[in-house]
């Protein structure tokens, strides 16, 4: 259906025409439960899949004991140095700038 007015108004846009049909689909609402239900199971699965492979990925750790959060040889302890100035030097001794 043309656009009733001037081409000046209308610029480069197309206007949209009607909408397209929408098809009817026809779930029921026992198909769309029964839907839902296998991607909470799915869901299910791949958690516990995912604990799974973490709890492996972390067994080499438990199986040689590794120490967690404790260190083999303690730090040692911090000497505090004291780092003498250098004396000033003199007038006649000091670079010219």
């Amino acid at each position: 259906m043309p656009y009733p007015g001037p081409p000046a108004t209308r610029g480069h846009l197309k206007l949209a025409g009607s909408p397209p049909e929408r098809r009817k689909v026809s779930e029921s609402r026992a198909l769309l439960r029964a839907r839902s239900v296998a991607a909470a199971i799915v869901l299910a699965a791949l958690t516990v899949f995912a604990w799974v492979v973490a709890a492996l990925a972390l067994l080499p750790v438990a199986w040689r004991r590794a120490p967690v959060g404790v260190r083999l040889r303690p730090l040692r302890p911090r000497e505090a140095r004291v780092i003498p100035f250098e004396r000033r030097r003199d007038r006649e001794q000091a670079l010219p700038r």
